[in-house]
């Protein structure tokens, strides 16, 4: 049987790069497309088995990429806030164009879309973005799904939520500000969901499978909620030193971004990955 055939955009990336080497290993014929400015990660990539292209979405003809059959669009450069708009809206949007009726489209997209909320966001919940990121990527889904809708093929917008490893995320952020003694913001009581990169990996690689009724939204985040405070006095009790600070004593509850987890838990199951692992790899990391 034929191999099926993937591009990732923004390979390179952390999500990106896992999504493409897991691919591989599943037996996918994989080209990852990016910028290539991190070397090592290119290479890393080319050894696995990706065919690595050098494209930038602002500049480089997409015409030129590869016909396959999924493409997954996992682009985020904060880099460059200035083009934040014209990155994620113009520049993958021309890519988008050049897949219409070709290829299905699987989204890494963000909760940031629903904006700042005291209750758990639902996918049928209407979007209200309350930042200008946030701005930019439902513009980009809607533009996907008009594409998507009026071409016959198939797109899934994946919203995540903060995604962790041991060297970056919010875990290892407020790890590092635990132990400087500096201040964590002005939000103890905002709501927070974190989750492991290779659960993020795992359910995008089989939101494939899901393709039968889109464009659909689906929620990736962990189940457990957190206030700021919360994960913060755990990620300090881990630690064993350090400090929480915040600028206030209470308060933020209005700037929470969170979300509904049920369409994920029914599609993919509860992450493997638990928040305590996550930090314990952070500490030993910054040990």
């Amino acid at each position: 049987m034929e191999k099926r055939t993937a591009l990732v955009l923004g390979a390179t990336g952390n999500i990106g790069g896992g999504i493409a080497l897991q691919l591989v290993k599943e037996g996918w014929k994989v080209y990852g497309a990016s910028r290539l400015t991190d070397k090592a990660r290119s290479l890393e990539l080319q050894d696995a088995g990706v065919h690595v292209i050098c494209f930038d979405v602002m500049q480089d003809k997409p015409k030129n990429l590869p016909r396959v059959d999924v493409l997954f669009l996992e682009i985020w450069d904060p880099s460059h806030p200035s083009l934040t708009w014209a990155i994620n809206f113009y520049g993958v949007g021309r890519v988008v164009e050049r897949y219409a009726g070709v290829a299905d489209v699987i989204n890494g997209s963000t909760i940031n879309v629903y904006g700042d909320s005291p209750e758990p966001a639902k996918e049928e919940n209407p979007c209200s973005p309350t930042s200008y990121y946030g701005h930019c990527r439902y513009s980009q889904e809607r533009l996907i799904d008009y594409f998507s809708a009026s071409t016959g093929k198939k797109c899934i917008n994946l919203r995540y939520a903060h995604v962790n490893t041991a060297s970056r995320g919010v875990i290892r952020r407020f790890a590092k500000m635990i132990l400087a003694e500096t201040s964590l913001g002005r939000n103890p009581d905002a709501m927070i969901q974190v989750i492991a990169l290779e659960d993020i990996v795992r359910m995008t690689l089989e939101a494939v499978d899901h393709m039968a009724n889109p464009p659909v939204d689906v929620n990736i985040c962990h189940p457990k909620v957190w206030t700021q405070r919360e994960l913060a006095e755990a990620i300090r009790e881990k630690l064993g030193r350090g400090r929480v600070v915040f600028d206030r004593a209470s308060g933020g509850e209005e700037t929470s971004a969170f979300a509904d987890v049920s369409r994920m838990l029914e599609w993919f199951g509860e992450p493997r990955v638990s928040v305590d692992v996550l930090i314990d790899r952070v500490v030993a990391d910054l040990e």
